[in-house]
Formats: C-alpha cells, structure tokens, sequence
C-alpha cells in the first residue's frame, strides 16, 4: 500500500501506513553535515500545466556524496500540490532519459512514498543513500496526476534537457516511455548531500542570466558557476564545497519583473535574498553579480548602490561570507547601453571596488571587457547581443575568482 505525507500550513500528517517494501533510511545526522550540491532560482511559470505525466528532471550536482536528499517547493502555487510518486537515480549521461541499473531509488517524506506540498511551503526528503559523483547526472522523477489552476513554481531556462512521460513511470531505468521534452525545471527545489570528503559548505551565486547561464551550451554545464565547481573540485585536500546557481534571467536588484523570461517571473534580489541565498543548505559565502537590468531600466547609482549594499548587510547579518561581482559591459555600434547608463556601470563599479562593504570582490566587468574598448565585451567572449557571454566568457568570468576567498 502507498503512503502519503501531507504537509499543511500549520504543521504535517502522514496518511496512511508506509509500504512493506520501505526502506530503512540513514541517520540525519548533524546539520552541518549537509550541504547544497544543486539548485536553481525559484520562479512563478504560467501558461503550464501536467495530469498524469512524469516529469524525469535532469541536474548536476556540484559535490560528491553518498548520501542525498531532494528538495521540493510549491512557492508559487495557487493551490496545493501532490506528488503521487518521487524517485532519484543516476542517468546515463546529461542529454538522456536511460538510468544507471542498480541507481533507482524510491524517495520518501517522514516514510511516506508521496507528499503533498500546501501553497508556498516546500518539503525536504528523508535521506537517500545513493552514492553519486561529481560530474554525473542525476535524474529526479516526480509523478503528478494533476497540477492546480495558476502558475507552477520552476525554473524557465534550465540550458538543460528534461523529460515527460505519460503516467506513472517513475523509476523506470529505460527512458522510452519518456518522448516529451523540457526545457525547464518544474519543483525540485535542490539536491543536497552528505559529502564523503566532508563538505564546507556552499558558494551561493546570486544573480541574472549572466549567472543563468544564457546563451551557454545547452546540455554542456558550462555556466560560470559550473567552472567554477570544477576549479574547486580539482583543489587538494579532503574537504570541498559546493557552488548553487541562483541566478534567474532578466533579475534585477531593485524591481519584481514579469515581462521577460519566456513565461517565467522574477522577483527582486532584495525580494528573494532570504530564500535563494541566505536559507541554502550549508550556504557560507554569497557572491553578488547583478544589477546589470536595473541599469538597462535606468536605475540611478545611488539607488542601485543602496540595493547592493542592503543585500551584503542582510547576507552578512545571517553569517555569511560576501562577494562583490562588478557589472560586466554592455556597449555595441548600435547603442545598448547609452552614455547616461554607462556612467552608472562605471559608478557602480567603483562603489564596489572600493566601499568595502564587500568580503571580498570579483572583478567580472574587467575579466571580458575589450581592452580597447573597455564598454564592450570582447569579441572573444560576446555570445552575439553584445551582452551574453560564450562557454570561454563564463570560463573567464571563473577564472578570476580568488578562490580563498570561498569558504
């Protein structure tokens, strides 16, 4: 018989025994212990709706680990969400649907083998033990049999492929059942792990589509956070740290936008600080790199300077470690940004090279400007609008992170 684990405003109810084929799940062990491995910027998606269909979700964890669990939210739900049935497994590659044999594993809230998720809460899975490497894909498949009226909370550009299968075929380690394609993510939340090499925590990268990942390789993970993961992957020693994007597209400092992102919303910096950065699981340092839309909707220095500077005082407010990303050009024959804009980039710039309000500062702006043309981004790392960047711009945009300054 299959369980359920209702999760209400006012606290949660199992219903229903919990199925003989239960397993028994590892201790939690301290909080410390954990750390987010992936995650992605929460938005509210409209014009998208499932009934009876899996959702077979593709991510790439940041850390290794032989203990995981799977974060669900419905922060932007109209209505209460349920998942009939959660899985997590190993997939065979970054681009596919097939599973690792042996990797499936049935994921369970407080026992149950379902959950249902009030309007704007989350839920947070028992322990998985699942051993999974840096550098693999792992494949969380969620099966819902209906989705309420209003948006759905996800996340529009994944740059990365998913999948859908008609009914319940979750866990399933062929993936032919799974003919529909995703572009984004839809619920999950995060993936965070007990580390083998004993992780230190997390790197929260907050920002826009710069951070997103726009423009980068579809499949590839080649986001600047990516490389940077990789840069601290490769460092000696027996402890490592994860690196979370929470970069949405179109974000801005200052403002709520729904006129961007496909079909998705994004809310301010200052609006989400507290659930996107500063309530990540073992989060210890944030680094700062956005702004570069409030300037494009002609946000004044001052204002913009005093958004970035309450975002490092409540971020450090909460113990974490912050790191300022100067804003990177955006400058073309055609206009882009105009002078008035440029003059506030350059202001900006300055106030956060030199306030020391920051822990620490990344100098992006300098990392793929054209050096004759220091308002532009170099033709070597252009992805194109004269604003994104190419799998070399977000290496280099890594490359320049000091990386003691993360802890």
């Amino acid at each position: 018989m299959v369980s359920s684990l209702i999760l209400l405003a006012g606290g949660l109810t199992l219903a229903g025994p919990a199925g003989a084929e239960q397993q028994s799940a590892p201790a939690l062990g301290p909080p410390a212990s954990w750390a987010g491995a992936w995650t992605s910027g929460q938005q509210a998606l409209t014009g998208t709706g499932f009934a009876d269909q899996t959702l077979r979700l593709l991510v790439h964890p940041t850390l290794s680990g032989s203990v995981l669990r799977i974060r669900l939210a419905n922060t932007f739900g109209g209505s209460d969400q349920t998942f009939d049935a959660v899985s997590v497994a190993v997939a065979t590659s970054a681009a596919t649907a097939d599973l690792v044999p042996g990797s499936v594993r049935t994921v369970r809230f407080g026992g149950a083998t379902s959950v249902t998720i009030a309007a704007g809460a989350r839920a947070i899975s028992d322990p998985i033990s699942l051993a999974v490497k840096y550098g693999q894909t792992l494949a969380v498949d969620l099966y819902v049999s209906s989705t309420g009226p209003g948006a759905v909370t996800g996340h529009v550009s994944a740059g990365q492929e998913s999948f859908t299968a008609t009914g319940n075929q979750v866990g399933k380690p062929t993936g032919t059942a799974f003919t529909g394609q995703l572009s984004s993510w839809y619920w999950l939340d995060g993936v965070d792990v007990r580390s083998a090499r004993g992780a230190s925590g997390s790197v929260v990268a907050f920002g826009d589509s710069l951070t997103d990942g726009a423009y980068s390789s579809y499949n590839g993970n080649k986001r600047w956070t990516d490389d940077l993961a990789a840069r601290l992957q490769a460092l000696p020693g027996s402890r490592s740290v994860g690196v979370l994007n929470e970069g949405i597209g179109g974000n801005r400092v200052l403002a709520f936008r729904g006129d961007c992102c496909g079909n998705g919303t994004s809310e301010s910096a200052l609006a989400r600080l507290d659930r996107d950065a500063i309530a990540q699981t073992g989060a210890r340092t944030l680094i700062i790199a956005d702004g570069i839309n409030d300037i494009g909707y002609n946000a004044a220095a001052p204002a913009l300077i005093q958004g970035l500077n309450q975002l490092v005082v409540q971020a450090k407010s909460a113990g974490l470690t912050v790191i300022g990303a100067t804003i990177t050009p955006y400058g073309c024959p055609g206009g882009c940004f105009g002078p008035a804009q440029e003059a506030t980039r350059q202001a900006v710039n300055v106030w956060i090279r030199t306030s020391g309000a920051f822990d620490g500062v990344v100098d992006f702006d300098r990392a793929v400007a054209d050096p004759t043309q220091p308002s532009r981004v170099s033709p070597t790392y252009d992805a194109g609008d004269h604003l994104h960047l190419n799998d070399s711009g977000y290496a280099a945009l890594a490359a320049v992170i000091d990386l003691r300054l993360l802890h």
